[in-house]
């Protein structure tokens, strides 16, 4: 059933077609429904590519979620659906198997791990847009740990701020993204070690007063507790972001969901 929003904007299913929005979009997103029949996409021959690319696409949303989990806390940031910036990237790591034949590809984020530095939550008020200074950071894999050093903070020259809010602080979040390969056994891509699903650590720094200038700080993230767990295969992986504040009832900063930006820094 068509819902109406206002005057002109419709949602919904209306004779074959879908209409649907997004967050971080103003715009009714519309659709056709239609195409070959599951039985056709499954047993025809002339379909086989088609089959090839929707398993590999599996992979490359079981591999876009394991990057999600492992940064989770930086979800709350994020204007835009961002599974679908991971699942693109996904995509583009799967792409760098050469060795493997199309539809068994796998997705090897370890091996491509530049690929994940400077990704955005953000499409309106990108990390470096906000935040005109470059913190430098480090991943230790033998101690499972990371540190971010974030230089003296000058909100005249280092601030753009995207809102009105009186109170910001640091985030920053390492994670485990365990590696998704193809199982040629089940004919399906599986997490190599599924145990470290969605182990992160978030680690913030004090509330500060966004017109106040915030001191140098190194902000160490340790996770050595997984040292036993994390194999070769598994990615460590480091995002930062600026969060914003009101004030609290005990006059000390309350973070305000989506009110902030982040990204990516790398992995290893």
């Amino acid at each position: 059933m068509a819902r109406v929003k206002g005057i002109i904007q419709v949602t919904g299913a209306l004779k074959g077609i879908s209409m649907y929005t997004m967050r971080g979009s103003e715009e009714v997103i519309m659709r056709t429904k239609g195409g070959p029949s599951k039985y056709t996409i499954k047993t025809s021959a002339s379909c086989k590519g088609l089959r090839d690319s929707g398993k590999e696409w599996g992979g490359c949303t079981k591999a876009a979620s394991t990057l999600r989990l492992a940064l989770e806390p930086l979800m709350r940031l994020a204007d835009y659906n961002v599974m679908g910036g991971l699942n693109g990237l996904c995509k583009k790591i799967q792409c760098m198997d050469t060795t493997s034949e199309k539809g068994t590809r796998n997705v090897i984020v370890r091996q491509n791990a530049d690929m994940l530095s400077d990704f955005n939550f953000n499409k309106i008020n990108l990390f470096d847009s906000v935040i005109r200074l470059r913190p430098t950071w480090q991943i230790d894999r033998q101690r499972v740990q990371a540190t971010v050093n974030i230089p003296e903070f000058i909100p005249s020259e280092h601030l753009v701020a995207p809102n009105k809010l009186p109170f910001m602080r640091w985030v920053v979040v390492l994670g485990v993204s365990p590696y998704v390969n193809y199982d040629a056994h089940s004919k399906s891509y599986r997490l190599e070690n599924e145990q470290l699903k969605s182990y992160r650590k978030e680690v913030h720094s004090e509330w500060f007063p966004v017109k106040r200038t915030m001191p140098a700080q190194t902000i160490l993230v340790d996770m050595e507790s997984l040292k036993a767990y994390l194999t070769d295969t598994d990615t460590l992986i480091l995002g930062m972001g600026v969060e914003f504040g009101t004030v609290g009832a005990d006059g000390q900063g309350e973070a305000v969901k989506y009110a902030g930006c982040a990204k990516v820094l790398g992995g290893v």
